[in-house]
């Protein structure tokens, strides 16, 4: 039942995460995403992925930063240095479970890079990490989503790579 109701959540996150991806303005995005972030942190604990509530935890305190303009090296440093031992520690999945605490990091130190196919990449790769961890803890809604966006934003470094051979 517990997997159930995880998913069901996990669905309501992932519609929030696809409903942020639309908007025009980063406040609105970062705010919803910390929405998304909430209810992921719901859904790990449901299906007992505890890293993964712990990452998604950070990564919602990673989010309302950058919605007050606060996130700076200071707070990548504490988001990083609290992050790694904490998840370790409580982390009841093995090496899997240390893939959420891999992508976030990644993400914490390089999302500000100013190439938009290299953040496409980013995307991509920190997405593979937790679609496999999501896999795992049996969160198939957010797996599907994650797949999902990981083929979109190959078919977008596709059609950028496409129109730069043009010009």
């Amino acid at each position: 039942m517990l997997v159930i109701i995880g998913n069901i959540v996990g669905l309501l996150a992932s519609i929030v995460m696809a409903y942020s991806g639309i908007l025009k303005k980063k406040k609105k995005m970062l705010f919803f995403q910390c929405i998304e972030k909430v209810l992921l942190v719901i859904s790990n604990i449901l299906l007992n992925g505890i890293s993964g509530a712990i990452v998604n935890t950070i990564s919602f305190i990673r989010n309302l930063l950058c919605y007050k303009d606060k996130l700076n090296i200071v707070s990548k440093i504490i988001l990083t240095v609290i992050s790694i031992p904490v998840t370790i520690y409580f982390n009841n999945r093995g090496l899997i479970g240390l893939l959420p605490l891999i992508a976030a990091i990644s993400f914490i130190w390089l999302m500000t890079v100013k190439d938009v196919k290299k953040f496409k990449l980013l995307i991509i790769v920190t997405t593979a990490m937790w679609s496999i961890y999501n896999f795992y803890i049996q969160s198939y809604v957010t797996f599907a989503f994650e797949t999902l966006t990981i083929i979109t934003n190959i078919i977008s470094i596709i059609m950028l790579n496409k129109k730069k051979v043009k010009k």
